[in-house]
């Protein structure tokens, strides 16, 4: 019998699923729900650290989150970078429904988790009507006959069941009912303390399984932490807890990324796992876009949860605070000769949401800021697709809070992101020709920047 905080939650689903399932019988649910053809455990077994990014309302242990989150919009932000959805359908602890499921199921193509306290198999085919592809299975609150009950159910309808344990008598217990797809619960639900540790402490009982570490994941040195032990994360809390989720998420995975010189719509798309999406104003630029070009590139980039930034080189003031203003955009970067009375006069012309970054050419003039929030490291005027030494800058105080541009690819990215910069600029080098894209180099490259899981440094080995 479950104990302390999740004993009393499983009491109160007991009362509440005896109230909504009255009169409702399993083979009705059944006749409802239609097989899946999404599957959790493969999604989460290809190379590289995996993310179920959760969208959560409340928690027992913080209380209320996020209040009035809309499923909807949170799954459409997460999409370009989750590889699957986790969604609280709780209502009573967590302030979660089935509703928010069929939401996010409308605006997210992958693999959906349903999160609930799963203590009638009728539950499971609830979920899938809903537009699950998984369902949890907690070890501390099920015996074995129940959880084996609630796994073929999934498997009826082609779902994975995520079977969760936080100790190693509940590992042994998941290794007996031949789970494929195992969550270590850093989370102590009897008292909902959390200990990173126990991930792991629990991934060496588990070779050829594939594992998740769940909860109190907050960072990316969490992440590289305990990529070495599982082969994915289920990551909640600490991005609903952010002011801007899906930048969070971003962050957090592949780090701040800036790909600039977007001109089209499948180029913006491709680019979804970037922080910030850059749009050159330059006339003569091979990249260069119009205002009303860009509007709707802007408009998809925002909706995918990226922040549009605009190029600009010695253009008049007030073509770039229009600009700005009419595509709400996040930053304005500047790659010319702008003085520091024209960023004194642009500061106060934009609006107080758009940072200036300044672009300086490193060893062709002084490293000093003339103005602005950030500087942006680059090599001459931006957009050759040269490098620079890098030592130059690695001890520069405004490292932590600039950019760093100029021959940054696949081929040196990551090595880049170690500089400890605020963001990297990634450009001409996922070019197919000026002006257009290689969607299969984004794609790389987002791979390149992907953290490493246990399955990618044993095939390293």
């Amino acid at each position: 019998m479950a104990e302390g905080v999740l004993g009393r939650i499983a009491a109160a689903k007991q009362d509440e699923l005896r109230r909504r399932f009255d009169g409702v019988s399993l083979e009705a649910l059944r006749g409802r729900a239609r097989p899946t053809g999404r599957s959790l455990a493969s999604t989460l077994a290809q190379d590289g650290a995996r993310f179920i990014l959760e969208i959560k309302k409340a928690s027992p242990s913080a209380g209320i989150i996020r209040a009035g989150a809309d499923p909807a919009a949170l799954a459409r932000g997460y999409a370009g970078v989750a590889d699957a959805l986790s969604v609280l359908c709780d209502a009573s602890h967590f302030g979660g429904s089935l509703d928010d499921l069929a939401a996010a199921r409308r605006e997210f193509e992958g693999p959906i988790l349903a999160k609930d306290f799963f203590i009638d198999v009728r539950q499971v085919a609830e979920a899938r009507i809903a537009g699950a592809d998984a369902v949890l299975v907690m070890l501390s609150l099920l015996d074995d006959a129940s959880a084996r009950a609630m796994m073929m159910e999934a498997r009826r309808f082609g779902m994975d069941a995520l079977v969760e344990v936080h100790d190693e008598a509940e590992m042994r217990r998941a290794l007996a009912l031949g789970a494929p797809l195992i969550g270590i619960n850093n989370r102590d639900l009897r008292d909902l303390t959390i200990d990173l540790s126990t991930t792991e402490r629990l991934a060496k009982f588990v070779p050829d399984r594939v594992l998740v570490s769940e909860s109190g994941i907050s960072s990316s040195s969490d992440v590289d932490r305990l990529g070495p032990s599982v082969d994915g994360f289920l990551i909640g809390s600490s991005l609903m807890r952010s002011a801007e989720p899906a930048q969070a998420a971003r962050e957090l995975i592949f780090g701040r990324t800036k790909l600039c010189g977007l001109n089209c719509g499948a180029d913006v798309r491709a680019a979804r796992p970037a922080a910030y999406a850059g749009f050159v104003f330059v006339p003569g630029s091979p990249r260069h876009v119009t205002a009303d070009e860009a509007a709707p590139l802007v408009g998809i980039a925002q909706r995918s949860g990226m922040q549009p930034v605009g190029i600009f080189r010695d253009a008049p003031l007030s073509t770039v605070e229009d600009i700005a203003t009419l595509l709400n955009l996040r930053a304005v970067q500047l790659h010319g000769h702008e003085s520091v009375e024209y960023i004194r006069s642009l500061r106060r012309g934009l609006p107080t949401n758009c940072e200036i970054w300044t672009a300086l050419s490193v060893g062709r003039e002084p490293l000093a800021s003339r103005g602005g929030e950030r500087l942006v490291f680059d090599n001459e005027s931006g957009g050759s697709g040269r490098s620079f030494d890098w030592a130059l800058v690695e001890t520069h105080p405004e490292l932590p809070r600039a950019v760093v541009a100029g021959g940054i690819g696949t081929h040196n990215a990551r090595a880049a992101r170690r500089l400890g910069a605020y963001a990297i600029d990634v450009g001409s080098s996922l070019d197919v020709k000026p002006g257009r894209k290689s969607l299969d180099k984004i794609g790389a490259l987002f791979e390149t920047l992907r953290p490493a899981s246990r399955r990618r440094l044993r095939a390293c080995a």
